[in-house]
């Protein structure tokens, strides 16, 4: 894939004294499917109306391919419907006095496409989204997961170089979000289509993206893919947003510059060996404060330390909760609770003390600042 076909840079975006979005730069591959995700307010949805459009950006350029579709200080601005994009929005925004086959077909309407090709790009829409035979159906008999789709064959109908998408699996029931998952990242590779999708969903952004954009209070904090930022997070809050983190606060005794052992704070443990990716500025110092930080599934629980091969926590068991596949355990960590899982094949008594294995290449290193 070439890069750069949907370039931003430097865009910001004010309402009033708030600064929404705050000089974002990005680019985003042909066909790749690219998702912002972030919490409510952080400027994802802000980012994505501009590049459709719907917003006017105080400063910064949007480029798609070699065109400039919109720079405050060049006097640029094209409008939305001939920025050659498809929008599917939360709400879908059907027409409900519309028949599937008029929802679908509108933008070639107004393209002014010949009737005879419409019907034949309408009705090919329509079965691209699993909907051929809907056609005289009114939209509002349809349910969710229906209409969601001929919202996706309105957006694909008149074939847009990128298609924009605002949470728009948010209103539906969980099951049907995975199965729409599935179909929706699974009709992006049959279309080939630039996609640029915001979320608020781990989930969707971690099982559907090619890569993901991590955005806080208007800024971009990572883009990376998605194994990338959730497993290397670059900033703190990358690291906390994205799924759970098993954290053990310490202070650093003994490094060599690639990797040091770390006293843990309040527990009679070994130093931790750690084999970190440098996060900010160098926490590699003797006698500094740290936190080390791993992801919960990637910890190993074991009935003696002699079944551990990396470092090595004792900790007590306290509960267990069968989940059926899974067992979810609360240890006792020092004068903490913490929650782990494990296999289901791998069942654990509560009261017994058991051991937690942190494989040091796992293990993410911290300032306490941070």
């Amino acid at each position: 894939m070439s890069m750069g076909f949907l370039r931003i840079q430097n865009l910001t975006k004010r309402f009033g004294e708030v600064t929404a979005v705050d000089r974002v730069d990005l680019e985003i591959r042909a066909g790749e499917f690219f998702t912002l995700l972030g919490p409510s307010g952080c400027g994802k949805t802000t980012t994505l109306r501009m590049v459709g459009g719907l917003e006017k950006p105080d400063d910064g350029e949007i480029h798609m391919a070699e065109r400039c579709l919109v720079s405050p200080a060049k006097g640029v601005f094209v409008k939305p419907e001939r920025r050659d994009m498809g929008m599917v929005f939360q709400s879908y925004a059907l027409w409900p006095h519309m028949t599937v086959f008029e929802n679908v077909a509108y933008p070639l309407k107004l393209r002014r496409v010949r009737r005879a090709e419409m019907r034949e790009r309408t009705r090919a829409a329509l079965e691209l989204v699993g909907l051929g035979g809907f056609e005289e159906r009114p939209a509002t008999a349809l349910s969710g997961g229906q209409q969601q789709r001929v919202a996706l064959a309105r957006a694909l109908v008149f074939s847009p170089g990128v298609l924009l998408l605002d949470e728009p699996l948010s209103n539906l029931d969980a099951r049907l979000r995975e199965e729409m998952r599935r179909e929706l990242k699974a009709l992006q590779r049959r279309v080939k289509v630039t996609v640029l999708f915001v979320t608020h969903d781990q989930m969707e952004a971690l099982s559907m993206s090619d890569r993901v954009g991590i955005m806080n209070r208007g800024r971009l904090e990572q883009v990376g893919a998605p194994e990338d930022v959730y497993y290397q997070p670059a900033t703190a809050f990358a690291r906390d947003f994205l799924g759970k983190v098993f954290a053990l606060a310490g202070k650093i005794v003994e490094t060599n510059g690639e990797e040091c052992r770390v006293e843990l704070k309040d527990l009679a443990a070994p130093p931790m060996c750690v084999r970190a990716h440098r996060i900010g500025e160098s926490p590699w110092a003797t006698g500094k404060e740290v936190m080390v930080a791993i992801r919960p599934e990637q910890i190993s629980l074991a009935k003696s330390a002699g079944d551990c091969k990396g470092n090595v926590l004792p900790v007590t068991l306290q509960a267990s909760q069968f989940l059926g596949d899974r067992y979810e355990y609360t240890v006792a960590v020092g004068a903490e609770s913490r929650v782990l899982t494990a296999p289901a094949s791998q069942p654990l008594k509560p009261g017994q003390q058991i051991y937690l294995e942190l494989d040091p290449a796992a293990i993410t290193l911290w300032p306490t600042a941070q």
